[in-house]
C-alpha cells in the first residue's frame, strides 16, 4: 500500500545528547531515509508490517537489503503502527549475533531502550504511527545534525515549491544544539514573500507525549526566533 502523501509541517526534536538519542515528531520514515547522508543499505526489520523482507535463520529476524529499501520506503508505513529496525552492513553480520545480541535487540523492540548496548551500525529506530512518534539512537551525533537540516529543506521545498539552497553548518550546529531544549519548528506558521523565506522557531522543552507537543501550535503566539532563507542564503535571526 502507498504511503500518504500528506506532507507533516511540523518538527519537534528533543535530545538526550549524553546517549545520543533524539525523540521527534514529524519526522516520517520516507523523510528520514530520503535526507540521511549514506543511506543504510541493509536494515534489519524488528516490528514491522513489510511484506518483502528476506529472512535471516540464524538470527530469525527479518531484513531488507537495498533491492527492497526503496519498496519499503513507499509502502504505507504509518499503518504499521510501530516500526522498528537497525541498520547493518551485511548479512555475515546477522550470521554472528551472539545470544545477548539477540535478546538486545528484541528488547529494544519491546521497550524502544538498550538493556544494555545495542549491535548497531549507525541508527537504532523505534517509531509509532510513522512521523507521530519516533526514538532514535545514532552512533555519530554529525548524522543527526545533517539529517535534521536536510528535513528542513526537504519540507520546505515540498510546501513552498521552491528550490533552496542547504542549510550551511554554522546553523545546522545551533539546530542541532538546540534539541537539548526542545526544538520546535512551525513550518505552518513561515511567512512567504517574493523575497525570503522566514520560518519561526521555539524551544519547549523535552516531551514523550507528541499529543501535548501538537497543541503547542495554539499556544505559541510570539516567536523570537527565525530561520530566515533569502537571497540564496540562511541565517538566524532573534527578535525582541
Amino acid at each position: 500500500m502507498k504511503k500518504n502523501k500528506i506532507i507533516r509541517d511540523l518538527i519537534y526534536v528533543s535530545s538526550e545528547h549524553q546517549n545520543n538519542c533524539f525523540y521527534s515528531y514529524g519526522i516520517e520514515f520516507n523523510e528520514f531515509m530520503n535526507c540521511v547522508h549514506n543511506r543504510p543499505e541493509n536494515l534489519l526489520l524488528l516490528k514491522h508490517n513489510f511484506v518483502n523482507t528476506l529472512w535471516n535463520q540464524h538470527s530469525r529476524f527479518d531484513y531488507v537489503t537495498k533491492q527492497e529499501i526503496n519498496e519499503l520506503i513507499e509502502d504505507y508505513v504509518y499503518g504499521y503502527g510501530d516500526f522498528c529496525w537497525v541498520d547493518f552492513s551485511s548479512e555475515e553480520e546477522l550470521d554472528v549475533l551472539s545470544n545477548i545480541q539477540i535478546a538486545e535487540l528484541l528488547f529494544f523492540s519491546h521497550l524502544a531502550r538498550p538493556l544494555h548496548s545495542l549491535p548497531m551500525l549507525r541508527f537504532a529506530y523505534y517509531a509509532h504511527d510513522d512521523g507521530w512518534f519516533n526514538k532514535l539512537y545514532v552512533t555519530n551525533l554529525p548524522d543527526y545534525e545533517m539529517l535534521l537540516s536536510k528535513v528542513v529543506i526537504y519540507k520546505l521545498q515540498k510546501l513552498t515549491g521552491r528550490i533552496l539552497e542547504n542549510i550551511p553548518e554554522e546553523i545546522s550546529s545551533v539546530l542541532l544544539e538546540s534539541t537539548r531544549d526542545g526544538l520546535f519548528i512551525d513550518l505552518s506558521k513561515t511567512v512567504k514573500n517574493s523575497i525570503e523565506l522566514k520560518i519561526p522557531i521555539a524551544a519547549i522543552g523535552h516531551f514523550t507525549d507528541m499529543d501535548k507537543v501538537y497543541d503547542f501550535r495554539e499556544e505559541i503566539s510570539d516567536y523570537k526566533v527565525w530561520l530566515v532563507y533569502s537571497k540564496k542564503s540562511w541565517k538566524l535571526i532573534k527578535e525582541g
